[in-house]
């Protein structure tokens, strides 16, 4: 999800040997005014599983349908089934509510040369002594890509089913067919179809149909399905899209989403489990860390925090089944850092607070 970018220039002083500070937000008081506050990203993981619901329906004349059409091939009884056939996976930023820091010059420094700091419109981190971000440096956005993990979805197609006139006088009431010769009544349909269809295609009637050739032929072979769905049954399917927001938290590897079964779907009791598990590349925990005391309680000059992804595999699995695999950067499971900021130009990814380039005034 690509954001309005809003670039807020801040005029902040400082001088060769003065200093620039910057503390922990929550540390500082209301009242303070010089300075500018800025938050470093976190990411929402947002899954959206498409889930087709198969209703199988079984035919007027499913009873007589082995001995008058000998196959096993229909519908025996009605049932409702569910599968997962994809999963989209969208990676959003928002401003971290516990990452928030405050930048300002020193009370003792009286002048000094402009320092340009941008932030987007969520007041996410963004550059650092750079006039026009925007137009210098372009990045590859990687979020918001979907990942398709299943690609070959059936389709099924229905047939109506012939409905009965319910509308019958007495007398006809008297005369009433039994079902199987009813039954064997639309058998003969089907066969009366099929020969006319042979008819048809064979030019036995040596008549130029032309162009109403096609629909004649399509015409057939929709009423004989409309007849043969009376024994073999029918399957109609929807498709709906259950949607979940997951923000990975540090420490926690393995993120339970719900259950989900083929009889009830998504919010089933006695389902699988379906779970997001994250599996940090040996990389991200090589860089030393920032501990919260050094983050929450240490003041420091002429630095800022940013912070450094880390990337990560995410399963998605159905019980013991992985149905998607996926490397992505995960902001807040990575590591917070610090860099000098006097006579830098730092560019930021606001996406997952990367630094994405550093440059010497």
């Amino acid at each position: 999800m690509k954001k309005l970018i809003l670039i807020l220039f801040v005029a902040l002083s400082f001088n060769i040997e003065a200093q620039y500070i910057t503390n922990y937000a929550k540390n500082i008081k209301q009242t303070e005014i010089d300075g500018i506050y800025y938050y470093l990203p976190r990411n929402i993981i947002k899954l959206d599983f498409t889930v087709e619901e198969k209703q199988d329906i079984k035919g007027k004349f499913v009873n007589y349908t082995k001995e008058l059409l000998n196959t096993d091939n229909y519908v025996k009884e009605n049932k409702i089934s569910y599968r997962i056939t994809n999963v989209n996976i969208n990676i959003l930023t928002e401003a971290d509510p516990n990452m928030v820091f405050y930048i300002s010059p020193d009370d003792k420094v009286k002048e000094s040369p402009k320092f340009d700091i941008a932030l987007n419109d969520d007041g996410i981190l963004k550059s650092i002594g750079i006039d026009n971000i925007d137009s210098d440096y372009k990045y590859n956005n990687q979020f918001e890509k979907e990942l398709d993990t299943d690609k070959n979805i059936n389709e099924y197609y229905y047939i109506p089913l012939v409905e009965e006139d319910e509308d019958e006088d007495e007398e006809n009431v008297k005369t009433k067919l039994t079902d199987k010769e009813v039954a064997m009544s639309v058998v003969e349909e089907i066969k009366k179809i099929r020969l006319a269809y042979f008819d048809l295609i064979s030019g036995y009637q040596e008549v130029n149909y032309g162009s109403t050739m096609n629909y004649m032929i399509e015409e057939l072979k929709t009423l004989e399905n409309e007849y043969l769905s009376m024994f073999l049954g029918k399957s109609q399917t929807n498709v709906t899209t259950k949607t979940f927001y997951i923000i990975p938290e540090e420490g926690k590897n393995t993120v339970l989403i719900g259950k989900f079964s083929d009889i009830e779907g998504f919010n089933s009791k006695g389902g699988e489990l379906v779970k997001i598990n994250f599996v940090e590349s040996s990389s991200s925990s090589v860089i030393n860390k920032l501990s919260k005391d050094e983050i929450e309680n240490v003041t420091y000059s002429n630095k800022i925090f940013y912070r450094n992804p880390a990337d990560v595999t995410m399963e998605i699995s159905l019980g013991e089944q992985i149905i998607s695999k996926n490397r992505i950067k995960i902001s807040q499971l990575g590591n917070i850092m610090m860099i000098p900021i006097n006579k830098m130009k730092l560019v930021f990814d606001t996406n997952t607070g990367q630094l994405l380039s550093i440059m010497n005034e």
